[in-house]
């Protein structure tokens, strides 16, 4: 299957606000609902002038397929869930990374939330190593 990124555009914004809504719950850190289109919205233009942020779709020649971003190292990844355990996913990581090297970044890192076991498998299988293990606890 041919894959190939093109870096996000305005229009391109609901797709990612469509993706972040539908796996947030397993891949997004600090997202712990749906996000509201107007607030991605300020995240997206914020970021627009972010030096160390990246953002990419990933398409199949007719159908958008994918978003992979770079947030300083930070990578994240997100397939349509039509298009997984197709593979496209470990493609568009062999792509960004080449991408990353064009933009001097030498290094990736995913933080990946306890559970989230397809995510695990991808970055394993695309030689990321475990380095540590982190543990939260909400006080009040």
């Amino acid at each position: 299957m041919k894959i190939e990124l093109r870096e996000v555009e305005k229009k391109d914004w609901n797709f990612v606000l469509k993706l972040r809504n539908e796996f947030y719950e397993y891949s997004f850190y600090e997202q712990n609902e749906p996000i509201l289109k107007d607030d991605h919205y300020k995240y997206m233009n914020k970021q627009e002038t972010n030096p160390n942020f990246h953002q990419w779709v990933a398409f199949d020649g007719k159908n958008d397929v994918g978003y992979i971003r770079i947030l300083d190292q930070d990578i994240n990844i997100m397939v349509e869930k039509e298009f997984q355990s197709k593979g496209i996913g470990t493609i568009m990581l062999n792509l960004v990374e080449k991408k990353a090297l064009s933009l001097g970044i030498k290094k990736l890192k995913a933080i990946v939330i306890a559970g989230n076991e397809s995510s695990k498998k991808i970055f394993i299988k695309n030689n990321f190593k475990l380095i540590l293990r982190s543990f939260e606890k909400e006080i009040s």
